[in-house]
């Protein structure tokens, strides 16, 4: 899943809007979330909201997940989704 991130922290276009990149992003970043069958990273329909209001120490279902990245963006520094059930880069490239 790993590749370029640089658009989770470039929201908005220099009109505030919000860039398409960015929306695209946050579909692929839920659909990957919620696709994981490991209880420590969905469960019940919900994940851990990587915002940088809740910083994953909230569980939110896709939604609000949603919402909150939209409004207030990813926490600083979340470019490996561990949280979310990707592997650390030196993990995956030993396998």
């Amino acid at each position: 899943m790993m590749g370029d991130r640089g658009w989770m922290y470039h929201r908005l276009d220099d009109n505030d809007c919000y860039t398409d990149e960015f929306k695209i992003g946050v579909e692929s970043f839920l659909d990957y979330a919620f696709s994981q069958s490991n209880p420590e990273f969905c469960c019940r329909n919900r994940i851990k909201c990587p915002c940088s209001k809740c910083m994953n120490q909230e569980w939110h279902r896709r939604v609000t997940v949603q919402c909150h990245l939209t409004k207030w963006g990813f926490m600083n520094g979340y470019i490996v989704w561990l949280a979310h059930g990707e592997q650390p880069l030196q993990r995956r490239q030993r396998h």
